[in-house]
């Protein structure tokens, strides 16, 4: 993908305009930059820059490690164990960068917003970089709303330290934004890619991206309509073979994939992922593996034998023999490891793995989600679609290698959900907002915490800590409740 490396200008220079002459030529300033489509493109482009960052490695800190899915081995550090234990507060430097990198994300996609109108170019093509600024733009808010509650709502660039002394908007308004935005974004971008631009958002992931917008906010009518228009469309399918999904080179290309972050070690060195390194069992052949995290035992023992999510999976058991016949066995963590990030078929996942080296990317949107958001929104009052709430949940099952579910009470069928989206999304950056979702995240943990032996303390809020740092550097700001 073609995409990377350009960064937004504007934001770049900003900070230093008290230096730079009034009417400069010989630097890229903003006034000279916002000029052609080139530029608009090459805007945009940084706003996806930033946005693999703010998912590159402390969003899934929060979104799987501080869940019941996840154990923190010996290996991991402090702020792993924090997580994993539920013990952290509003100092942990990891809660900085969702909050740092989402809002870095936002104030690019409103340099793009606020420069760009003024380009003559393509108005086709101005209307698709809106609508990518837009959707990149609320994803950081969703991400920033769901992680902390109430957060400062900008919605145009800022060049000053003044104008970040902003007090805390109440979600309605910032959910109110969001959903203008992939509203936006749903009209006025293209269903597919080709060539070079493969991997831009389309219309379908605003639309997958907007179900979840209205689900989180328990809008079942909305959320039904929209995952039903998604199925209806014929667009995307599941994949035949679950690990697919994570396959490199079928990734953007794959019939179940809506949208995923690119992480391309190979045209963008020094920003691939990480994720595989950190999730191996630690020795394990063919480079980096740290084994600093294990699968709970109450998780492994959601998979059937014959699922397709389990052993050789989602996670491996000991023993692993892998494709390339090598035998391995390990001792961190102390269990079945995860399986989920190791592509077999990579040469550099599978015998040179290195710090930023992995083309692993992390998906938001895939099919799996939409039909399970639509047997979700059904189940909880949504008007069905083309499918039944137990006909998408069991279009999952089937792909798993399970039968169907069984159950069609609406309160045994919302617990056959929980669990098939437990067991279909793991590390994958969704866990942490269903329990939110569901109002069971204190329960869960201090089930977790039982199950693994920590003090047993709970969770003292619905949303993360403000990250202190935050507060430090600005008075208009207030803490979450019970932080």
């Amino acid at each position: 993908m073609a995409i990377t490396a350009c960064l937004g200008a504007a934001t770049l220079f900003a900070a230093c305009s008290d230096f730079l002459d009034p009417k400069p030529n010989d630097v890229l300033a903003p006034e000279n930059f916002y000029k052609s489509a080139t530029d608009a493109v090459a805007a945009v482009n940084g706003v996806y820059e930033q946005t693999k960052w703010a998912h590159w490695l402390s969003f899934w800190y929060m979104s799987d490690i501080a869940t019941d899915d996840i154990y923190a081995s010996p290996n991991f550090g402090s702020d792993g164990h924090h997580f994993d234990e539920y013990t952290f507060n509003a100092t942990e430097g990891t809660l900085e960068g969702p909050w740092g990198d989402s809002y870095t994300t936002i104030n690019r996609a409103n340099a793009v917003l606020d420069h760009v109108p003024a380009i003559q170019m393509d108005e086709t093509l101005k209307a698709r970089v809106f609508g990518e600024a837009r959707y990149l733009r609320a994803l950081a808010y969703f991400n920033l709303v769901r992680f902390y509650g109430d957060v400062p709502l900008i919605e145009h660039e800022v060049n000053s330290l003044q104008g970040l002394d902003v007090s805390r908007t109440p979600q309605a308004q910032v959910y109110a934004l969001i959903e203008a935005d992939l509203q936006y974004a749903l009209a006025n971008l293209p269903a597919s890619y080709s060539g070079s631009d493969l991997g831009r958002v389309t219309s379908g992931a605003a639309k997958a991206l907007l179900a979840k917008v209205y689900l989180q906010q328990k809008n079942y009518t909305s959320a039904a309509q929209l995952t039903g228009d998604i199925i209806a469309s014929g667009q995307y399918a599941l994949n035949a073979v679950w690990k697919d999904n994570f396959n490199i080179a079928k990734e953007f290309i794959n019939p179940e994939s809506i949208w995923e972050i690119n992480y391309d070690a190979t045209l963008d060195p020094g920003s691939g992922s990480v994720i595989t390194l950190f999730s191996l069992p630690s020795n394990y052949p063919g480079g980096d593996s740290y084994g600093l995290m294990g699968l709970t035992p109450s998780l492994v023992n959601l998979y059937a034998a014959n699922d397709q999510r389990g052993n050789h999976g989602t996670f491996m058991a000991r023993t692993y023999t892998d494709k390339l016949n090598r035998s391995v066995t390990w001792t961190v963590p102390n269990g079945p490891a995860f399986d989920k990030y190791l592509d077999e078929n990579n040469s550099q996942n599978m015998t040179k793995r290195g710090w930023v080296q992995q083309d692993n990317n992390w998906i938001i949107s895939r099919f799996a989600d939409v039909l399970l958001m639509h047997a979700e929104a059904v189940n909880e009052g949504g008007a069905p679609g083309p499918l039944s709430a137990v006909a998408a949940l069991d279009s999952v099952r089937k792909r798993a290698g399970l039968p169907a579910v069984g159950v069609t009470a609406p309160g045994a069928l919302r617990d056959s959900i929980r669990v098939e989206r437990r067991r279909e999304f793991v590390l994958e950056g969704q866990r942490w907002f269903d329990l939110q979702r569901y109002g069971t995240l204190d329960s869960t943990m201090r089930a977790k915490q039982a199950e693994m032996g920590y003090a047993v303390i709970g969770v003292p809020s619905n949303y993360f800590p403000i990250p202190q740092s935050e507060l430090d550097i600005n008075p208009n700001l207030t803490q979450n409740q019970g932080w």
